[in-house]
């Protein structure tokens, strides 16, 4: 330890360049990382958040839940099977009207009161006591101005509802999510007819003939788009954390090969090769941990400022688990810098020193 942090003291300003790097990089591996988290929240928070166990749809529908459609004698069909403990539920977009402001695009979860599981409500009424004409809404409805008790038209109906609850984590493609029950009939907008996407229930059976039953968490993944946009957003980051890796390995080892001549030093002297391979391991471990503080600050210092409807969100495990993962990578980089030392020779060595 005593020569890892001498080095340190001793070449302040190359060090002090590697951990501008460091925290550089990892800013913006946890900003990506928490974008692509945001926009995945953002855009499944609803379906992740439904309140039952099982989701039932068509076979055609491939998982996603917009894709759909149920008939009323399906969900008749589906309702026996189940028994009592299971809603149909109805998904539609829509808009609000105001007044000389831009609409607000939301999306409209239709679902049987009576049957429907308790919501997480931080605000107001539950679904189970609404009365008519009144919904849930999501808190980020809050963004346009609009808050609870308060009243909204529907742009397609002209329909007049009263904001009577507000719930939170519950978006559909970036769009509030709005709770209503069948009599509102939001879920017949567009059609003469009552139409369903599918039945959600808690327990009970997992396969019915004809039909598709999958969880909350499998249907939110099977959102169009979804997949893709994470998965370019995950490649970004898995990139930037090889880069940042072969960064570090690359400076590390080349100060070992500047250093060959006083390592042959060391060696000749008795210092052994796990001396020297711990000073190195522990000048990584040290920059490292110095990047991940300083680049965590900076990450928690941008949500403070960031505009509260972009698509950014981390917690500590997120945090945690990236810098888990990026120390592991910078220590095993630093494998490269121990082997060559434990391949220096000090006869070797000394013997090229003029």
């Amino acid at each position: 330890m005593f020569l890892a942090f001498k080095e340190l003291r001793q070449s302040k300003i190359r060090y002090a360049l590697i951990s501008v790097i460091t925290i550089a990089v990892l800013f913006l591996v946890f900003f990506v990382t928490g974008l692509a988290n945001g926009l995945a929240f953002g855009d499944s928070s609803s379906i992740k958040n439904i309140q039952a166990d099982y989701i039932v749809m068509n076979k055609e529908a491939d998982g996603a839940i917009i894709k759909s459609d149920l008939t009323a004698k399906d969900v008749e069909i589906i309702g026996e099977q189940l028994g009592g403990n299971a809603s149909p539920l109805a998904i539609t977009m829509s808009a609000l009207e105001r007044n000389q402001v831009k609409d607000v695009d939301v999306v409209y979860f239709s679902v049987d009161s009576d049957k429907y599981e308790k919501i997480n409500v931080i605000e107001g009424k539950d679904i189970s006591e609404l009365s008519v004409n009144e919904v849930i809404a999501d808190k980020s409805i809050e963004m346009f101005g609009l808050k609870l008790n308060d009243q909204i038209i529907d742009k397609n109906t002209g329909k007049k509802l009263i904001i009577a609850g507000i719930t939170k984590d519950q978006t559909y493609s970036m769009m509030p999510v709005i709770y209503a029950d069948f009599e509102l009939g939001m879920n017949s907008l567009y059609q003469n007819k009552l139409s369903y996407n599918a039945v959600v229930y808690t327990g009970g059976k997992t396969s019915i003939i004809g039909y598709d039953i999958i969880t909350p968490d499998d249907s939110a993944k099977s959102i169009p788009g979804y997949k893709e946009t994470q998965g370019s957003l995950m490649m970004i980051v898995v990139f930037l954390f090889i880069i940042s890796a072969f960064v570090s390995t690359v400076f590390f080892y080349v100060i070992t090969l500047q250093k060959i001549n006083q390592f042959g030093i060391l060696k000749a002297i008795g210092a052994n090769t796990s001396y020297i391979a711990k000073s190195i391991i522990i000048q990584v471990t040290l920059i490292t941990m110095i990047g991940l503080v300083f680049s965590s600050l900076f990450v928690y210092g941008m949500t403070q400022v960031i505009p509260e409807g972009m698509p950014f969100r981390t917690s500590p495990t997120l945090v945690l688990g990236t810098a888990v993962l990026f120390l592991v990578l910078n220590l095993l980089g630093s494998l490269l810098s121990v082997s060559k030392v434990a391949k220096i020779d000090a006869l070797e060595a000394i013997g090229r020193i003029e």
